[in-house]
């Protein structure tokens, strides 16, 4: 079995469940994420087949236009193009942050007491 063929309708009885959760879940998070960060785009990415991930991005908008986003906007669902090597790249992006990026201390208020 390649990778690709767990779209095939052969697994559907496997995947259709956990698309399904999968997507419900995706649509919940995007729709509070969006509400507290006001988010332009969701990049969903990992080592999952591309079929798969393309498959999960429909859903999940299938799922999102449920909600309600007055006084917001929805934020696109997009493809990642990193695959596999998403977190590795991710984690490797932490020590940059730390070194390079402004102390989030400087914005906060002292305390008065």
């Amino acid at each position: 079995m390649q990778r690709d063929d767990i779209v095939e309708p052969r697994f559907a009885a496997l995947v259709e469940p956990w698309l399904e959760q999968a997507s419900l879940a995706l649509a919940m998070t995007t729709a509070s994420g969006s509400a507290m960060l006001d988010l332009d785009a969701v990049i969903v990415d990992g080592s999952l087949a591309r079929p798969l991930i393309d498959a999960l991005i429909e859903r999940t908008g299938q799922r999102l236009a449920v909600y309600r986003f007055d006084g917001l906007h929805a934020p696109a669902l997009l493809t990642g193009r990193v695959g596999a090597h998403a977190r590795a790249l991710g984690g490797a992006l932490l020590p940059l942050h730390t070194q390079f990026f402004p102390d989030k201390d400087i914005f906060l208020k002292p305390s008065l007491g």
